[in-house]
Formats: C-alpha cells, structure tokens, sequence
C-alpha cells in the first residue's frame, strides 16, 4: 500500500509541476484568471483557429489568460555580447525555432532570433 500511495503523490507533483497549479498556490496575482484548459480542444492540444480564440476572450473581457503552462521555465537565451557561432551551436544542438537575446547589463530582452533569420542571414 505504500508504494502506491508514493506513486500517486509523484503522479501528483507532476501534474502540479506541468499544469502550473503549483504556480498559483506560491504566486496568486489575480482573481479573475481564465484557466488554461479553455483552450485546449483535446488531449493533442490541436490548435484552435483564431476566430474561437476571440470568441472566448469576446466572452470573458475582464479575466487573465494563465500562459504558465505553455512557457518554458529555463529557456536557452544568448547575449548580445554573444558570437554569432555560439549562436549557430545552439540551434543546431537543441533544434531551436527561435532564441532569445538578453541584455547582459539589465537582464532585458532585445531581440529574438528566428531560423528564418539564420537562413537569411546566411548564404546556404
């Protein structure tokens, strides 16, 4: 019986980890937060077209959309002091989409670079 009551508190932390319920326990910043699963359409999380996104923000105008689920604790970020084959390194070995440029003296972002914008910048 013990085992399985351990298995079920570990189901349980990754659903609080995954889910950012955890989030809101240690962070609650409002009252009026539309919860996520209102855009989820199934268990695939198949994209919805834009036209029932803005019915449903139509619908709920005064409430916050939680984005936690969907975002990236850690994402992998370079500087702006950062060389363009450190750059080039990170895309290839994590197979990025996009990479973040941070200001190293404020921690601010600057820029994002895109794949598109490799390719471009690039003669292939």
């Amino acid at each position: 019986m013990q085992s399985m009551n351990s298995r079920r508190d570990k189901v349980k932390m990754t659903l609080e980890k995954y889910t950012g319920d955890r989030d809101r326990m240690e962070i609650p910043f409002t009252t009026n937060l539309l919860e996520w699963e209102h855009f989820n359409v199934d268990f695939w999380s198949t994209e919805r077209k834009f036209s029932e996104v803005q019915h449903i923000a139509d619908q709920y105008p005064e409430e916050t959309i939680d984005l936690r689920p969907y975002m990236i604790e850690a994402p992998f970020k370079v500087h702006t002091t950062d060389r363009l084959p450190k750059v080039l390194d990170y895309f290839r070995m994590f197979h990025l989409r996009a990479l973040p440029v941070i200001d190293p003296n404020d921690g601010k972002p600057q820029a994002v670079i895109t794949r598109q914008d490799l390719f471009a910048y690039m003669s292939l």
